[in-house]
């Protein structure tokens, strides 16, 4: 029997943490249903009696805004037999009714009707009987987040440092607010969860077809891989409690108020529209404006275990089993601008990053690869060794090259450190390289 100490060293992880059903188990118990997971943002609810169902691992939640407009989040789960009572991913509804025996609940979760009472005795109590709710709920920046633990740390001590690129990520927008109403992109691939990660080493490799659309289109102004290697200032963070980004504006960074700061915001369509954006922009964050859209634009975030943040999408992460996974990603639309610049988030969207893109599918054939590769485990040991010796910062962020391994590295202490409660109750090799 090998302890998960064992599968996470310094350099290396063992491939059981990616194929083993067991640990897949043991993962849902230590990390999705103990820590805090976002579910929904307020966006998807915006109306009193609207509800979207969630999940987390192997259990569906309903998430949904009362009459009074507080947020809610419930198992969907009939306290009578254990029917779900929601089975649509949207809508708006008063009651949630169960179609087994009829039993129904409003808005709020409470148990408001049983059909034919009579039968039911006198210390019957409706009011202890309505959905169950998670233990936990708490938002940031319109990110609503749930944990099933009843204790532990705070949504704010588990955010830590990624809490304010969550709030970057909405600034984009002149109210500060994004909705996720333009639909959503489903997919899953054949392989394990933790593969969605924060990568800048692989984009010269797998996405080298999108390199060379874009460097056809654009010609000689289109510097190309300089800002994915090893030469380039780009870098890799480690944020703390598993959350980690890309920083990929390089020399983009700039003081505010300087002369070239203006550049940071080039990639603003110079239409009608476009100059509506920033006067919007300047009208709420004054000078500032094209430093909150380079730190919105910059944000390429990995809030551990289950969200990320990538240009204009939000993306979450089930799993399914060890090898298999869902991912659902919603182009996040900026509120209080012209409709064009939504309509060019929706377009860079359908071009990387949706099931029918020249991204996505790489990034999951890549992952399948993995998924296959990794049976064949007469070595068992992977290397997560790029960029080891990096140093922390006076705030005890590492940052490294974009293309070391701090974000993975990152993930997987996360994962120990969530996951060394218990043992791993199989055999699995930690020495040698031979069965």
């Amino acid at each position: 029997m090998a302890h998960y100490a064992e599968l996470i060293q310094p350099g290396r992880v063992h491939s059981a943490v990616f194929t083993s059903e067991d640990i897949y188990e043991a993962e849902l118990d230590n990390i999705f249903y103990r820590y805090w997971m976002f579910v929904a943002h307020e966006s998807e609810i915006p109306r009193p009696g609207d509800y979207c169902t969630k999940w987390i691992g192997q259990k569906q939640l309903i998430v949904s805004r009362a009459a009074d407009g507080e947020i809610g989040v419930f198992f969907n789960r009939c306290r009578h037999r254990g029917a779900a009572v929601c089975m649509e991913d949207y809508g708006n509804a008063s009651f949630f009714r169960c179609p087994y025996h009829g039993w129904t609940y409003n808005s709020s979760g409470d148990l408001v009707g049983v059909p034919y009472p009579s039968r039911y005795g006198d210390d019957f109590d409706k009011s202890s009987l309505g959905l169950g709710k998670v233990p936990r709920v708490g938002s940031v920046a319109g990110f609503i987040f749930a944990s099933m633990a009843e204790e532990g740390p705070t949504l704010a001590e588990h955010l830590g440092k990624a809490a304010g690129y969550l709030e970057d990520f909405v600034k984009a927008s002149p109210l500060a607010a994004v909705s996720l109403s333009a639909g959503t992109s489903k997919s899953t691939f054949w392989g394990n969860w933790k593969f969605v990660g924060m990568d800048g080493y692989h984009t010269n490799f797998t996405h080298k077809t999108v390199l060379d659309l874009r460097q056809r289109k654009q010609g000689a102004s289109y510097s190309r891989g300089a800002g994915n290697s090893d030469k380039s200032s780009n870098e890799s963070w480690d944020l703390g409690n598993g959350h980690c980004r890309l920083d990929l504006t390089g020399k983009d960074k700039v003081a505010v108020g300087s002369a070239s700061n203006t550049s940071i915001a080039a990639n603003i369509p110079d239409t009608d529209d476009g100059r509506e954006y920033m006067r919007l922009m300047t009208e709420t964050y004054g000078d500032e404006a094209p430093e909150v859209i380079r730190r919105s634009r910059d944000v390429h975030i990995h809030v551990w275990p289950n969200l990320q943040l990538i240009g204009s999408q939000v993306r979450v992460i089930r799993p399914l089993a060890a090898g298999r996974t869902e991912v659902m990603s919603y182009p996040a639309m900026l509120d209080g601008v012209p409709d064009s610049i939504n309509t060019e988030r929706i377009r860079s969207f359908e071009w990387f990053s949706g099931v029918a893109s020249f991204g996505t599918p790489d990034d999951t054939e890549v992952f399948e690869r993995n998924q296959i590769g990794l049976q064949s485990d007469y070595i068992p040991w992977l290397v997560l060794a790029r960029g080891l010796t990096v140093a922390p910062q006076e705030d005890g962020s590492l940052v490294g090259n974009v293309t070391d391994e701090v974000p993975q590295r990152a993930q997987m202490q996360a994962w120990l450190r969530a996951m060394s409660d218990g043992p791993v109750d199989l055999a699995v090799r930690t020495e040698g390289e031979a069965k």
